[in-house]
């Protein structure tokens, strides 16, 4: 999922548990057992359970065209049976898991090698079985144009949720796991080191499955007496309630305020009356003035456009003050995360969220934090000098309040791109907009994929059947005619590795959607030893770009495009996957490694040769844009980055410092959670308004908690791979050198999924340890 630029709100990725979810996948789950059959018996109803997982894409096109191409799904009601017909395929893996426990040992070594093996795979395979029905709940829930398949898919989400519960904290699973991979049932898991022969026999991907199971069980309290399991349940479920009050007073509190007549004429200026009454109740008083409300849109509207300090003053106090009562839900939140955490072992609950993370703890986020700030001083210095500046000449007074930086970054920007275009001879008119449309946007990855990795992107037709953009309470036809439905769908083949899966397009705005962007997980891929075939995975992106009209071409704004490429980075991580396990595959990393490929696909939208020769062509005239205004496009990006980069390190710090093993909470005996996010931006230099609390709307706390590091984190990693694979091959478009480059990104690094450490596939890759330079370097081309 693409984050917004110093992020005012939620996101929504979903916390991680035993069977990690990817960006924007629902799953997360462990396991529970019920009474014992004969093995026998049980083997029966397994081979039944793995047929019915194995489902190829060549199985699938022989049955009846159903919802997301999976089995079973015709009618809104089938939700709810794939549930419970999940759940009965479950238990039954369970019961096999739960009746080896009862085996006596054959002292056979080969045998215990072969049991490892066994176990790692029903382990999975209930990750697999119930993931495909809930992720897919989860999108139909998400995005379905009628209100009967959204109730379906709701209903199925919490009859799994439910029985993901039980999953969770099934004893008999995780003693499956030490017993028959780990060997060390019994012991202390607090001194074992998670090493045995039977591991030894293992090969690295199984090893990393099954270190990966065991951490996650054991940072949920599994391995806890009875007495604390029940109090780290209880604890949890206070903290799962805190994060969706602290969530839901940032998406359905709006607070409305009225502006005087002085302030209201400053509005118009930005925004005319009949847009505003769209945005907000049109309340004119007769005394002139207006009212306006904390909605984000209206906010940053007129915080980036308004000359007024004022109206800019007022607006930001406004709406940064909204929810009070969040800092009560965050200090409360804050405290039950740390109590929770240390009950489970841990320093805190930075340490807990961190031990799975490629960073690995807390400080290595401040060590790699630090060094990001000391390189990004000297840039930030001198454009925080440039604002002063500008607000000297309109203002007379220089000091640069927190809503002074959108208006005066998006003033100098506008000038410095007047400038450039009359520079270099491209007249008054240096403008994008055109320039970018769907078509032209699906065009260029299509050409991407091709050229780096000898993938064909090939476009198919989709039955009603298999559509979730129609209402099925009205004409589909109507539908399809009048342009209101317009979901895509590609199917991604290679010469010699064949068919790769699918990829869903749901790119528009329409009544019942999700509202932001992200990649949705429909299916997970796996290509395991035991099993005939591959499962191909099946991915949908989901944005809501600007819509056409008359059934045109949708003309998009450059931003938009930049969006559509990083989810479909996304995307082709989950395509280009080879793993044994799909609780492994694709974007199912580490959180702080995962947006590595989606942030290296966003470049492309912005690099000046592929814009110019590939993506970017006028819809009218054909024409591809001119080097130079590409160049533009990528110099005005580059424009105020490191104030950005410094604030998103600000917010950082901010995180570490609520979830760390010292926590900002007077509970605990810390300072307030206002008092340290002051203390932090004064001594960044990044402007503070005193008396507001921003941070009773960062929404990134709840879903990122002590995790938004992984934001700058990752796209260091995506430019130092831009830079050292990508760079001059692009701007050369040497066919043989950029095949070279994405053959190498894919055999080295996305194949795997997360299947092997990331820091060992970026060495590989790079050649050497990762360096934040190139990431310098890009945002410093002026």
């Amino acid at each position: 999922m693409r984050t917004l630029k110093i992020a005012q709100g939620g996101c929504n990725g979903v916390a991680s548990s035993f069977f990690r979810s990817s960006p924007r996948s629902a799953c997360a789950v462990h396991i529970s057992c019920e009474e014992q059959h004969t093995k026998i018996s049980v083997h029966h109803e397994r081979r039944a359970v793995t047929r019915s997982l194995s489902l190829s894409a060549a199985s699938a096109s022989i049955d009846r065209p159903t919802l997301f191409s999976l089995p079973g799904l015709l009618h809104p009601s089938d939700f709810a049976q794939l549930a419970n017909k999940a759940i009965r395929d479950c238990d039954s893996i369970r019961r096999e898991l739960a009746s080896a426990l009862n085996e006596e040992d054959d002292g056979v070594k080969n045998n215990e090698v072969q049991k490892a093996k066994r176990t790692l795979h029903l382990l999975d395979d209930i990750s697999n079985v119930v993931c495909t029905v809930i992720d897919a709940a989860e999108l139909c829930r998400s995005t379905h144009a009628t209100q009967q398949w959204r109730n379906g898919a709701s209903d199925a989400f919490g009859i799994l949720s439910e029985y993901i519960g039980s999953l969770n904290a099934d004893e008999r699973l995780y003693r499956s796991l030490r017993r028959f991979v780990f060997n060390d049932e019994g012991k202390d898991s607090t001194t074992t080191n998670g090493s045995s022969e039977i591991m030894a026999q293992l090969s690295p991907e199984y090893q990393r499955m099954a270190k990966a199971m065991r951490r996650e069980f054991e940072r949920d309290g599994i391995h806890l007496s009875y007495t604390q399991r029940e109090e780290a349940r209880e604890l949890n479920n206070v903290i799962v309630g805190l994060e969706s009050l602290f969530s839901n007073n940032i998406t359905e509190k709006t607070k409305y305020y009225s502006v005087g007549e002085e302030l209201a004429v400053e509005v118009e200026k930005v925004i005319p009356r009949h847009v505003l009454g769209q945005l907000v109740r049109d309340d004119l008083s007769s005394d002139g003035s207006t009212t306006l409300s904390s909605d984000s849109l209206l906010t940053n509207t007129l915080l980036a456009h308004s000359p007024s300090p004022q109206l800019r003053q007022e607006v930001y106090m406004e709406s940064n003050t909204a929810i009070p009562e969040n800092l009560k839900v965050l200090d409360a939140l804050i405290q039950s995360r740390h109590n929770h955490s240390t009950l489970l072992g841990y320093k805190s609950y930075a340490h807990r969220v961190l031990s799975d993370r490629m960073v690995e703890n807390p400080q290595n986020v401040t060590k790699f934090l630090n060094e990001m700030e000391k390189r990004s001083r000297g840039m930030f210095a001198k454009e925080m000098e440039l604002l002063m500046k500008a607000k000297q000449y309109l203002e007379g007074d220089s000091q640069i309040q927190a809503w002074d930086v959108p208006f005066y970054s998006n003033l100098i920007k506008a000038r410095r791109q007047y400038q450039r275009s009359q520079e270099d001879g491209e007249g008054s008119d240096d403008s994008t907009q055109g320039y970018f449309t769907v078509e032209n946007s699906i065009n260029g990855m299509k050409t991407l994929v091709s050229d780096l990795f000898g993938i064909e992107m090939k476009e198919v037709e989709i039955p009603i059947q298999e559509r979730w953009d129609i209402d099925i309470t009205g004409s589909a036809q109507d539908q399809l005619l009048d342009g209101q439905a317009g979901l895509r769908k590609f199917e991604f083949h290679h010469e010699h590795d064949g068919a790769l899966g699918s990829m869903y397009f749901d790119l528009h705005p329409r009544k019942g959607k999700f509202v932001h962007a992200a990649h949705f997980t429909i299916r997970c891929g796996r290509n395991r030893e035991d099993e005939p075939d591959r499962q191909l995975p099946i991915v949908a992106l989901v944005c809501n770009l600007s819509p056409s009209s008359s059934g045109s071409d949708s003309l998009l704004s450059h931003s938009e495009v930049e969006t559509l490429y990083h989810e479909f980075g996304h995307g082709v991580h989950s395509l280009l996957s080879r793993c044994s396990f799909q609780h492994l595959s694709g974007t199912r990393a580490a959180m702080d490694f995962v947006e590595t490929p989606s942030h290296f696909f966003e470049t492309f939208a912005r690099d000046p040769s592929f814009l110019s020769r590939t993506l970017a062509r006028h819809y009218t005239t054909r024409q591809p844009m001119s080097e130079i205004r590409a160049q533009h496009l990528k110099q005005s990006h580059n424009d105020f980055r490191s104030v950005e980069v410094q604030t998103q390190i600000v917010h950082s710090r901010f995180d570490q410092a609520l979830f760390g093993e010292n926590p900002c909470s007077p509970a605990l005996g810390g300072r307030t959670t206002t008092d340290v996010f002051e203390q932090l931006h004064r001594e960044a230099g990044v402007p503070f308004a005193v008396g507001a609390h921003w941070h009773s709307r960062f929404g990134h706390l709840v879903s990122y908690g002590a995790g938004y590091y992984g934001y700058l984190y990752s796209q260091v990693f995506a430019a130092d791979i831009w830079s050292s694979c990508m760079s001059a091959n692009v701007s050369s478009m040497q066919s043989d050198s950029l095949r070279e480059g994405g053959i190498k990104i894919w055999k080295e690094m996305l194949i795997h999924g997360g299947s092997k450490n990331p820091k060992a596939m970026l060495e590989v890759v790079l050649g050497r340890n990762p360096s934040v330079e190139p990431f310098f370097e890009g945002i410093s081309e002026r």
